[in-house]
């Protein structure tokens, strides 16, 4: 089914029996309903339970049951931050200190109270470079934490901070016990303890992540008695499980069985605000020249591997940032040109470049990310650039690219490859920026360094004007775009999920987050 513009036609939808996500009654949590296990099998395992460390989406999917934040999003449309285990909060009229109140007498699921000393641990921990946490540049901006009494804690910023609020919406900061924090050190990542709506109960790498529901949880109460969580890294085989009634819900369905899963279960067409690119090495030929970059943005043909390998289900990029995303600023999309690619590489490397271009993808994480890798390999080698091609296991691969050898610093090109297939589907504009294209940010992952684009985001970052910060982020996609981009731009995703029949509907998120904890039985 080939899609235009950003909506796929309703019409042809429900003529293949896809659902298109909407409200439905349920009744009250019963006790048939409420014991059973509600089973999820996706393309990849969690990389790690502890949130301030980790980078990965579907972790991020588990971190959402288990943990807390101070302040949420009201619902999947991002509409409104709604109070979560803050009750309510303050700003002073400098915007230099947030003045948070918090909900009393919640306990972590080891009994230890959730108070301000609390989230001072918290916020203190993620913002130490001892722990190397990749998200620590999200917390740049924090001052101090100070904590006021009990339930009062003050977060005092270095500057105004427009996006303070969205960045305590993320699962990065969820809010760990102390208490357990402290006592398991470095095994915390194994037996994370939070005050969600669901508590770990297993763990076993590769085979299974079990949570169960927390009888004390301060919110409404998950539906599902307990929820499984496999990896099943073959596309197909997570097709079988579903349409056999293995699993209830699986994540990441590849194109080509779109039709066989609405003919026996539910097929859910969401929106997606993950864009897939081949991330590139700056710091080393052949990527260390911006018009190599620009090159082998024309080397693509975008529309074929859309067409041929996603059956439709994508988008060819106008820009960095999809459909969804806040600041969007849409430019003109790369022609394929392979005859221009070639003439300018020939122009930075006269006789050819005789190195081999190292390409890293994992496999089982984004849609057909392994065919599409492949797609990209032909490509490169049709403009001359000689490649070699390795597959790599998620949670592996995400520790090698984020958390390379001691002494190495995280990211900044240090790793082995030319290029790495990744996607990001951060909706927040300061965020998906920052930390790709900031040159000291520690997600900046290939050593992309601008100072005009360093200029604009840390004018941007303390600017409480929205629409000046917005025309700042545009500028930057613009010069991202047009002269010194640090990836291989592939396609705009779309999610494509199944869903046994007889269950009601998961909150999806575009950044392709779900919330699961109210999914029931018909």
């Amino acid at each position: 089914m080939s899609l235009t513009n950003s909506t796929i036609s309703r019409r042809h939808c429900l003529k293949l029996g896809v659902t298109l996500l909407g409200s439905t009654a349920f009744s009250p949590i019963g006790s048939a309903e409420a014991n059973f296990n509600l089973r999820i099998v996706q393309g990849t395992d969690v990389d790690t339970l502890d949130p301030a460390i980790s980078r990965s989406t579907p972790s991020q999917t588990v971190f959402g049951h288990i943990f807390n934040t101070l302040v949420k999003w009201k619902d999947s449309k991002l509409s409104e931050i709604i109070p979560d285990l803050a009750e309510s909060w303050t700003k002073s009229d400098n915007g230099l200190k947030w003045t948070f109140k918090l909900r009393q007498s919640v306990k972590f699921h080891d009994g230890t109270p959730f108070d301000a000393e609390a989230v001072k641990f918290n916020l203190d921990r993620i913002s130490d470079a001892t722990l190397g946490s990749p998200n620590r540049s999200l917390f740049a901006g924090v001052d101090e934490v100070v904590v006021i009494d009990t339930n009062t804690v003050e977060i005092r910023t270095k500057e105004p901070s427009p996006t303070l609020l969205e960045i305590l919406t993320e699962a990065y900061a969820s809010m760990n016990s102390p208490t357990a924090v402290k006592k398991s050190g470095r095994a915390y990542s194994r037996n994370p303890v939070g005050t969600g709506p669901y508590v770990i109960s297993e763990w076993i790498p590769g085979q299974h992540l079990i949570v169960k529901r927390n009888p004390d949880h301060f919110g409404s109460p998950g539906r599902a008695a307990t929820m499984s969580f496999r990896p099943v890294p073959e596309p197909a085989a997570r097709v079988i499980e579903l349409t056999t009634g293995n699993t209830d819900i699986a994540l990441n369905i590849p194109p080509e069985s779109a039709g066989a899963v609405a003919q026996s279960a539910d097929l859910l067409v969401e929106p997606s605000s993950f864009q897939i690119f081949f991330e590139l090495n700056t710091t080393k030929p052949p990527f260390a020249d911006p018009r190599v970059r620009l090159a082998v943005n024309h080397a693509i043909d975008r529309n074929a591997i859309i067409e041929k390998i996603l059956d439709g289900y994508g988008r060819v990029p106008e820009g960095i940032f999809p459909a969804g995303v806040q600041g969007r600023a849409r430019q003109r999309p790369y022609t394929y040109a392979p005859d221009k690619a070639r003439q300018m590489i020939a122009e930075v490397f006269p006789g050819g470049y005789d190195g081999t271009v190292v390409m890293w993808t994992p496999a089982g994480r984004y849609m057909k990310d392994k065919a599409i890798a492949e797609a990209v390999q032909g490509y490169l080698n049709a403009v001359g650039l000689k490649t070699e091609f390795k597959v790599w296991e998620w949670a592996t691969y995400q520790k090698t690219l984020y958390r390379p050898d001691e002494g190495k610093g995280t990211g900044k090109g240090s790793n082995d490859a030319n290029m790495w297939l990744l996607g990001t589907g951060v909706t927040n504009a300061d965020w998906r920026l920052r930390r790709k294209f900031f040159s000291t940010d520690g997600s900046n992952l290939t050593g992309y360094s601008n100072a005009r684009v360093d200029e604009l985001l840390k004018r941007a970052a303390v600017d409480m004007n929205y629409e000046t910060r917005m025309k700042a982020y545009a500028d930057v996609q613009a010069i991202i775009w047009n002269e010194a981009p640090n990836s291989l731009v592939l396609f705009d995703q779309v999610q494509l999920i199944g869903k046994a029949k007889g269950l009601k509907d998961p909150e999806v998120y575009a950044s392709e987050i779900l919330r699961l904890d109210q999914v029931a039985k018909r």
